[in-house]
């Protein structure tokens, strides 16, 4: 079987948001399929977002907004390329490092958040090396999504009979 390029790759994403468009235009009801999240998951990292921040959050599905997940995998193409992606748990480490990588670029535009980020960051930059690694990965995102500053809370990755599907539930987007 012929493994898809970044062209097509990119084509079929556009595809799909072409149609979303036309469904909220055409005012059609967009269905969980349409916003890539089902109830049962929802529930699921509604109740996981409460374990972690203590209270709960208001989760809304909106096929209008950019899936994270789309961006997330766009993101972090450089890190989840080197991976298996028929090995769920190498598959997860690199979604969480992205998301990691994600966030900590957004924090990092607040001199409360630059001190967060670089003592989170710090036990990863031992060497030159992957010092160069997080540099790329902070300027990566502020290149490539500069005006999205959706922070991401929460993640789900299952096996399904297509392959990994990856879930976010992020911030909404923050107007300046």
């Amino acid at each position: 079987m012929k493994k898809k390029d970044r062209k097509d790759k990119a084509r079929h994403k556009n595809k799909l948001r072409k149609q979303k468009i036309e469904k909220i235009e055409s005012g059609t009801r967009i269905t969980e399929e349409d916003c890539g999240i089902t109830d049962e998951t929802l529930t699921r990292m509604k109740r996981q977002i409460v374990e972690r921040y203590g209270f709960e959050h208001e989760v809304v599905r909106d096929s209008a907004l950019e899936k994270m997940s789309d961006i997330l995998v766009e993101y972090g193409e450089p890190l989840l390329e080197t991976i298996d992606t028929d090995d769920k748990a190498e598959y997860e480490k690199g979604i969480m490092m992205a998301i990691m990588f994600w966030n900590c670029a957004i924090m990092q535009d607040t001199p409360k958040g630059r001190r967060e980020v670089e003592k989170t960051l710090k036990p990863m930059m031992r060497d030159a090396e992957s010092k160069s690694v997080v540099k790329y990965m902070l300027n990566r995102k502020r290149e490539m999504f500069p005006e999205n500053n959706r922070i991401m809370m929460n993640y789900e990755l299952s096996e399904t009979p297509d392959g990994l599907h990856l879930s976010i539930v992020s911030s909404i987007p923050m107007m300046e």
